[in-house]
């Protein structure tokens, strides 16, 4: 007879799980029964397998046991989680045979080890102690940080930046003239100046003007040079 034990401890609400084995010296042995004890006197133990008759209960009844190879049976111990009071418990089988002959029943016990149970995962984090979880800023204006205005800059108006531009008026067609829209062509050797196009703006006109005068400029400054080395080369 020997008694294993499956875990050396347990958390309460777990059951403490063992292996029995019986086996029989020179020959097999018929009719064989195989009872548990459980301390504290509180746990009940029971088989949970291996048996032909008695499953679930203290008591296994077995119709043989050989000398060739031992027989095994599961038992177990449940611990229920509100039994705080029970730090181990501890499993006993004795076998017992029909006869008439005076003999001392075989006997093995084992122990397992009840510990608290362990603590149920958190459903949430928790911050460590002195440090606030982190907020989110609403929307609109960030708020002042380190005594320096944080407000947004508005969009302001730049129309006044550059100069008015208004459409010159288009005048009325005459009885005999063109109809509105009708394309115009310009007279050939006339001046381009002369067919700039009303909607044409006063920044375009301004910037032919000043390209006209700067060419002036560098054809008088060339003209110049020219007449001043003609002189000193005569």
């Amino acid at each position: 007879m020997s008694v294993q034990r499956s875990k050396a401890s347990i958390s309460r609400g777990q059951q403490a799980a063992y292996v029995v084995q019986v086996s029989a010296k020179n020959g097999s042995v018929p009719g064989v029964t195989v009872a548990l004890t459980a301390q504290p006197s509180g746990q009940k133990a029971t088989f949970t397998g291996g048996c032909a008759k008695g499953g679930g209960t203290a008591t296994c009844t077995l119709s043989s046991v050989s000398d060739k190879q031992p027989t095994s049976l599961q038992a177990q111990i449940p611990v229920a989680a509100s039994a705080t009071s029970v730090t181990s418990v501890k499993l006993t089988a004795a076998a017992s045979v029909a006869t008439t002959e005076k003999w001392t029943p075989p006997s093995a016990t084992e122990t397992v080890a009840v510990t608290a149970a362990s603590p149920s995962p958190a459903t949430s984090a928790t911050s460590p102690a002195g440090v606030q979880p982190e907020s989110t800023l609403p929307l609109g204006p960030i708020p002042n940080l380190n005594g320096v205005s944080s407000q947004l800059i508005g969009a302001g108006n730049a129309s006044g930046l550059f100069p008015a531009i208004n459409p010159s008026a288009t005048p009325s067609p005459s009885p005999g003239g063109p109809a509105p829209g009708s394309e115009r062509r310009p007279v050939p050797g006339s001046s381009a100046i002369a067919f700039v196009q009303p909607g044409l703006t006063g920044q375009v006109a301004g910037l032919i003007a000043l390209a006209v005068a700067v060419l002036l400029t560098v054809t008088r400054l060339s003209l110049r040079k020219r007449f001043r080395s003609r002189k000193q080369g005569g």
